[in-house]
C-alpha cells in the first residue's frame, strides 16, 4: 500500500518536549461506493490529524484525508491555528476546508432553515470580549451525500466578512458576502441553479439583531439588502433588493410563544444546493402547559414564494396548522395526539395544481419493565385537484433494554384508498450492543415509507446502517460501517418549499441518491507532552497564554496638609508579584494577564514607619494592550513620647498611660518614662490612670494632656507629675503611776 511509508513514518515521530500538549490520529481507510446503476468504486486512502499545544502561539491542528481513485479525492483537510494572541485580541488562522455560521446571533425560532456555509480556502477570526471578527474566502463544497466521508467541490465562490458584538442583554451582527459562479458552472449545474436562482454574482450585505427584552422575552431582527448580476442579460423581472425577518419568542415555565413574520426574496441566501429565502409571510407556535401531566401544542404558517413575480418560476401558496396535546395518564401510560393540515397550491405557466391535506395521529406508550411499547393510528386525507386519497395504518413499536444489549423493532400496517384499495407493510428494525472495548449496531428500515412520500414529510432519504467499532491492541481502533442510501421522496420544487419551512436542509447530491458504500477506517491515536483537555480548546489557550495588558499607578502619602508621592513603598499585583515605587510615588506591572486584578500596598514589606491608608487596595480590569490605573494611599507613622515624674524615691513604674480616641495604652518604665510609637498624624490625648499611681500618691495637675501630631514639627513631650504627701505620726496619752489620793498627770 502506497500510504504505507508515510503512515511508518509518522508513527516514528518523536515525542515533542515536555512543555508542549498535543495528540494525533493516524487512520487507514478503504471507502467502497454502488449504486445508480453504477459499477462500484474502490476508494483507499490515509487520514492524519493532529492537535499540539505550543507555548508562545497556541493550538496548531489539523487533518488530512485523501483517497485515491482514478483522480484524487480529498475528505476534511485543513491546517489551523487557534488562540494565538497578537495585537490585544486572539486569533484563529485556518486554510483548507471551513465552515462558517450563517447566522450572526442565537437564532430563537426552528421553523426557518439556516445553511451552514462550508468552503475550502481560508478563514481568519479575530475576537475579544464581546466582539469577534470574521473574514473568509473559498470555494464551496458539500457532501457527497450521507455519511459518505468525502467532500466535492460546488460551483461558487464565496467571499465574505462579518462583525458581531455580544452581550448578555443584547446580540449584534454585520456581515458582508459575495457568492459567485461563471456562466459556464451555471449552464452546467441546472439543479443547483434553477430558475430565477440563476445569479453570475451576488453582493450583499446583512445586519442581525437579538435584544433580550427581559429574561424571558426576546426580539429579534433582521435586514438584509443585495444586487445581482445574472447569467443572461435579459431576464423579464428583476430581483427583490431588500429582505426582512422579524420575531419575538416568550418563554416560561407554562408557556412558551414564538411569532415570526418573513419577506425575504431569492437573493436573501442564494447558496447553491440549499433553498433559503424566497418566501413571504407570518408563522406563530404556543406551548401550553397547565399542569405537569399535561402539555398543549399549536402552530400555524403562511408563505408564498416567487416575491419577484418572475414568470418562469412556479408560484406557491401554503396554509399549515397544526394542535396537539399530550398527557402523562396513570399506570405510567404517556397519551399524544395531534391533528395537522397543509392547504397547497402551486401556479405555473399554463399549470395549476391544489391540495388539501390532514393527518390526525394518536399515539401510547408505557414502559415494562426492561421495556417500552407504543402504539399509535394515523389517518391522513389528500386531496390533490380533485383526486381523493386516504391512508391509515397502525403502528407498533418496542423497544427492549438488557444491560449492554437494545433492541427495537417497529412495524407499521399501512392501507392506501383511492383510486383502489391496497395494503402495504413497513417495518423497522435497531439494535446495538456495547462493551468496553467493542460495540456492534444496525438499523434497518423495510417497505414504503408513505409518510414521508406525502406533503407532511420530515426526511427526505432513509438509511439502512450496520456497523462495528472496537479498540484493538496496540492503541488501535476498528471501525466498519455498511450503509444504503435511498430517497423517500421525488425532489420536487414543491416538497423542497414545505420541507425548507419546517427547516430540513437538502444538498445537492440527494436528488440522484440510491447508493450503498462500505467504510472501513483503522486508528491509532499517538500523545506527547501533557494531555489536552476533551473540552472547549479556546478557554484552554486563552488560559495557557493570555491577553496582556499593564497596571500603571501611584501612591500617595496622606498628610492633614494634603498629599504628597510617597517613595519606596512595595505594591504587590494578587499578593504575587511585588514592585517599589520610585521617587514620584509611579509603580507599574507589565505583561498582565486580561481581566480582574487585585492590586494593594504590600503590608508583609511595608516600611514600619507607614501604614496603608485609606485607598491601601484597588481593584482593576485589565485589556490588552491597554494600561489600567490605580490609585493607593499610605499613611506615615511617628511617635509621641512623655514622662511620669514624682518624689524622690517614690516608685515610677507600671504606671498606666492611655491615648485617646484610640484604644492604646502603655505603662512607664523604672524611669517614669512611657512612648507611644506607629502613631498617624493627629490631635490625640494622653491620659495618666490615677488608680495606676503608687500608694496615697496625688497627681499634681491635670490628669489629660492634650498632644498635637504633626509630621512636619516634633511632637512636644507630655509631663506628668504626681506627690506624696507626708505622713504624721499619732500621738498617744499614756498616764503617769501616782501616790494615792493625787491625781494622774499627763
Amino acid at each position: 500500500m502506497k500510504w504505507a511509508p508515510l503512515a511508518a513514518l509518522l508513527c516514528a515521530l518523536p515525542v515533542s518536549a515536555d512543555e508542549n500538549s498535543g495528540q494525533a490520529d493516524i487512520s487507514f481507510q478503504g471507502y467502497y461506493l454502488g449504486g445508480n446503476a453504477q459499477l462500484p468504486e474502490r476508494i483507499t486512502g490515509l487520514g492524519f490529524g493532529f492537535r499540539d499545544f505550543f507555548p508562545g502561539l497556541g493550538i496548531v491542528s489539523g487533518n488530512l484525508e485523501g483517497y485515491a481513485h482514478g483522480q484524487f479525492q480529498t475528505g476534511t483537510n485543513f491546517l489551523e491555528l487557534q488562540g494565538f494572541p497578537w495585537l490585544g485580541r486572539r486569533w484563529e488562522f485556518r486554510g483548507g476546508d471551513f465552515a462558517t455560521s450563517s447566522t450572526l446571533v442565537d437564532f430563537p425560532f426552528h421553523n426557518v432553515f439556516n445553511p451552514e456555509i462550508t468552503a475550502r480556502g481560508a478563514q481568519i477570526v479575530s475576537s475579544h470580549g464581546a466582539t469577534r471578527y470574521e473574514f473568509f474566502y473559498g470555494r464551496e463544497t458539500l457532501e457527497e451525500g450521507p455519511r459518505v466521508p468525502f467532500r466535492i467541490d460546488a460551483p461558487q465562490t464565496v467571499m465574505g466578512a462579518s462583525a458581531q458584538y455580544k452581550r448578555r442583554r443584547i446580540e449584534a451582527g454585520l456581515r458582508y458576502m459575495r457568492l459567485s459562479s461563471s456562466l459556464a458552472e451555471i449552464l452546467q449545474n441546472p439543479s443547483l441553479f434553477p430558475s430565477g436562482r440563476d445569479f453570475s454574482r451576488v453582493d450583499s450585505f446583512a445586519a442581525q439583531v437579538l435584544y433580550r427584552l427581559t429574561r424571558r422575552i426576546q426580539l429579534y431582527g433582521e435586514a438584509s439588502r443585495s444586487a445581482a448580476s445574472h447569467a443572461a442579460e435579459s431576464l423579464p423581472t428583476a430581483s427583490l433588493p431588500l429582505s426582512t425577518f422579524a420575531g419575538a419568542a416568550w418563554e416560561t415555565p407554562r408557556i412558551t410563544a414564538r411569532v415570526n413574520y418573513a419577506r425575504q426574496g431569492v437573493l436573501y441566501f442564494p447558496l447553491a444546493g440549499y433553498y433559503a429565502g424566497d418566501r413571504q409571510g407570518p408563522f406563530a407556535e404556543l406551548q401550553y402547559r397547565p399542569w405537569s401531566r399535561v402539555e398543549l401544542t399549536g402552530s400555524a404558517s403562511q408563505y408564498r414564494n416567487n416575491l419577484e413575480g418572475n414568470p418562469d418560476v412556479a408560484t406557491f401558496h401554503s396554509t399549515t396548522t397544526s394542535a396537539g396535546a399530550s398527557v402523562q395518564l396513570p399506570w405510567k401510560w404517556t397519551g399524544s395526539a395531534q391533528l395537522s393540515t397543509i392547504q397547497f397550491s402551486a401556479r405555473s405557466a399554463g399549470a395549476a395544481s391544489d391540495s388539501s391535506n390532514r393527518h390526525v395521529s394518536v399515539d401510547m406508550a408505557r414502559p415494562f419493565r426492561r421495556q417500552t411499547v407504543r402504539f399509535s393510528v394515523h389517518d391522513l386525507q389528500l386531496i390533490a385537484n380533485a383526486q381523493p386519497q386516504r391512508q391509515r395504518w397502525a403502528e407498533v413499536e418496542d423497544t427492549l433494554r438488557i444491560k449492554r444489549l437494545m433492541l427495537g423493532a417497529d412495524v407499521r400496517m399501512q392501507q392506501v384508498t383511492g383510486d383502489g384499495r391496497r395494503n402495504t407493510i413497513y417495518g423497522r428494525l435497531t439494535a446495538q450492543f456495547n462493551t468496553r472495548r467493542f460495540s456492534v449496531f444496525a438499523n434497518a428500515e423495510i417497505g414504503n415509507d408513505l409518510l414521508n412520500q406525502t406533503l407532511f414529510a420530515t426526511n427526505t432519504y432513509r438509511t439502512t446502517v450496520a456497523g462495528v467499532t472496537a479498540h484493538l491492541a496496540g492503541k488501535w481502533d476498528l471501525q466498519i460501517e455498511a450503509f444504503r442510501n435511498s430517497l423517500n421522496m421525488a425532489l420536487n420544487p414543491e416538497s423542497i418549499f414545505l420541507l425548507e419551512t419546517g427547516g430540513v436542509g437538502l444538498g445537492n447530491a440527494l436528488s440522484s441518491l440510491n447508493q450503498w458504500s462500505v467504510f472501513i477506517r483503522m486508528k491509532r491515536q499517538v500523545q506527547w507532552g501533557r494531555p489536552l483537555p476533551s473540552g472547549d480548546l479556546d478557554r484552554y489557550a486563552a488560559s495557557q497564554l493570555p491577553l496582556a495588558g499593564a497596571v500603571d499607578g501611584v501612591v500617595f502619602e496622606q498628610r492633614m496638609s494634603g498629599q504628597c508621592p510617597a517613595a519606596d513603598i512595595p505594591v504587590s499585583l494578587d499578593d504575587h508579584r511585588t514592585v517599589t515605587t520610585d521617587r514620584d510615588g509611579h509603580f507599574r506591572f507589565s505583561d498582565v494577564a486580561e481581566g480582574v486584578h487585585r492590586v494593594l500596598v504590600s503590608g508583609t514589606e511595608l516600611p514600619a514607619d507607614y501604614d496603608p491608608g485609606a485607598n491601601g487596595e484597588a481593584t482593576v480590569d485589565v485589556h490588552p494592550r491597554r494600561a489600567a490605573r490605580a490609585t493607593l494611599s499610605v499613611v506615615r507613622l511617628t511617635s509621641l513620647s512623655g514622662v511620669v515624674t514624682g518624689p524622690e524615691k517614690a516608685p515610677l513604674e507600671h504606671i498606666l498611660i492611655r491615648l485617646l480616641p484610640t484604644a492604646r495604652y502603655t505603662t512607664t518604665g523604672e524611669d517614669g518614662r512611657f512612648a507611644f510609637h506607629n502613631v498617624r498624624e493627629g490631635d490625640y490625648e494622653v491620659v495618666i490612670d490615677e488608680r495606676s499611681l503608687p500608694e496615697g500618691a496625688v497627681l499634681d495637675g491635670a490628669v489629660r494632656a492634650p498632644a498635637a501630631i504633626r509630621l512636619d514639627a516634633t511632637p512636644p513631650e507630655i509631663h506628668f507629675a504626681f506627690l506624696t504627701p507626708e505622713k504624721r505620726k499619732p500621738v498617744h496619752k499614756v498616764p503617769l503611776p501616782t501616790e494615792p489620793g493625787q491625781k494622774g498627770i499627763s
